[in-house]
């Protein structure tokens, strides 16, 4: 814990927070000691393997990301080099006089399961763990979809089951029980939830066995017996840390694999396929929204004329910048898409039609202020006209008639003086003609 706030900290605060490393260590031994002598020693001994594992994960190694397995082989490697410190410094101090090497090495791997165990959870619980950008929320669905009422949750039921055998059947053999539910919990929960499961799960076995529950009946206590749990534990700890990390790893590159298939590279909007495919999946939603759906269908006003005056950088500049804006105006869930060269299509899931003419407004305005400098000292302005349609004006109405529809609209607007916002009446859809040529 001691090393995570410390790696977490930024740099100016460190000196502050190892002053109080130091005040904590003095207070807590201060407790168990009576001398100034002993309290002093212990905690010079455990401040060193401290800065230990400080230097070789925050100045050496540098864990970067956590959700890989290289970076928990080095807090597990680091926690090995800090334990081995504190050890031999413990030897150099006389805690153990005439001590045996069993008696030094079971006091060294106790250390490193310390760290094994403590150290990956506390670094994972301050980690920045920021969802997916590109992970579409269904705000009332997200929330159901994880609350299954009706389903036990079988990794952990799994996992307590088998902390309860080891303990109630007893021998150190037992301790390969929560070994298979932890991979299983590995496979089933993040990468932090694993952590601090492996830590609980550790927890409770040092408690049962310091106890005498299970594990290691009083008889059979011996120094070597004692190594083989330490040893038995060390594994449980991690190879579900290991699992889990090279799990994250994966997700994260599918899920970087994904977002380059289903975004447009230079406007960083959702790829038409994607963008369908997310509409599709809002207006058939059950139960259907409350306030309906609308849709929009949005141009940049004299975008070829601009590339031919200013050239295809400035056009790619505008685009870039065009989307930009239209991303920060929206919400979370609305979906934005690019649908080919400088035409773009939204989707406002459970929004009432009137309020999709007001966000349609505030977009058009948003547009309007944008000031590019590209070759000139004079900025390039930039408009758009946008078609709005609503699924209740609709009933029944697919995807694909309501973006013909919006883009209907859309066209009306730029027909009759582009810059503005334009929603087709009930009569002008009944007299819909197919979408002309511009």
């Amino acid at each position: 814990m001691l090393v995570c706030l410390l790696l977490c900290v930024a740099a100016p605060q460190q000196i502050m927070s190892w002053a109080m490393v130091l005040v904590g260590a003095l207070l807590a031994y201060s407790h168990w000691y009576d001398t100034g002598q002993a309290v002093l020693l212990n905690v010079a001994v455990d401040v060193f393997g401290v800065w230990v594992a400080w230097y070789l994960l925050g100045r050496v190694w540098r864990l970067g990301s956590l959700r890989t397995h290289h970076a928990i082989i080095k807090i597990l490697a680091a926690g090995m080099a800090a334990s081995a410190c504190t050890t031999l410094a413990g030897l150099t101090a006389g805690f153990w006089q005439n001590a045996y090497l069993p008696t030094v090495i079971e006091a060294l791997l106790r250390q490193w399961l310390g760290y094994s165990a403590i150290l990956p959870a506390c670094l994972l619980l301050f980690s920045p763990t920021a969802r997916q950008s590109g992970e579409r929320r269904h705000p009332r669905r997200h929330l159901l979809r994880h609350l299954h009422f009706k389903r036990l949750p079988w990794p952990l039921v799994s996992l307590a089951v088998a902390v309860a055998l080891a303990v109630l059947l007893g021998g150190p053999s037992m301790i390969a029980f929560p070994i298979p539910a932890l991979l299983f919990c590995a496979y089933s929960y993040h990468q932090q939830t694993t952590a601090w499961l492996t830590l609980a799960t550790t927890l409770s076995l040092i408690v049962s066995d310091t106890l005498h529950w299970g594990l290691m009946p009083p008889g059979q206590a011996s120094i070597w017996s004692q190594i083989s749990l330490q040893m038995g534990l060390q594994l449980m700890v991690a190879t579900p840390l290991l699992i889990s990390s090279s799990l994250a790893a994966r997700n994260d590159l599918v899920h970087a694999l994904n977002q380059a298939l289903d975004h447009d590279d230079l406007t960083d909007a959702l790829a038409r396929q994607a963008f369908m495919r997310g509409a599709t999946e809002y207006l058939q939603q059950s139960p259907a929204a409350s306030y309906g759906n609308g849709v929009m269908m949005l141009d940049i006003d004299h975008f070829k004329q601009l590339n031919d005056n200013h050239g295809h950088a400035a056009g790619d500049s505008v685009l870039s910048e065009f989307a930009r804006v239209i991303h920060a105006a929206i919400r979370p869930q609305d979906l934005f898409g690019r649908l080919g060269g400088e035409e773009f299509g939204i989707v406002l899931p459970d929004t009432a039609c009137q309020d999709c003419l007001s966000i349609a407004e505030r977009l058009r305005r948003c547009v309007e202020e944008i000031r590019l400098y590209h070759d000139s000292d004079e900025p390039l302005r930039i408009t758009t006209s946008i078609g709005v349609v609503h699924d209740s004006q609709m009933p029944d109405a697919t995807l694909s008639t309501l973006l013909s529809t919006a883009d209907q609209a859309m066209y009306y607007a730029k027909h009759h003086g582009r810059n503005q916002v334009h929603s087709l009446s009930s009569g002008e859809m009944r007299d819909l003609d197919p979408v002309p040529q511009r």
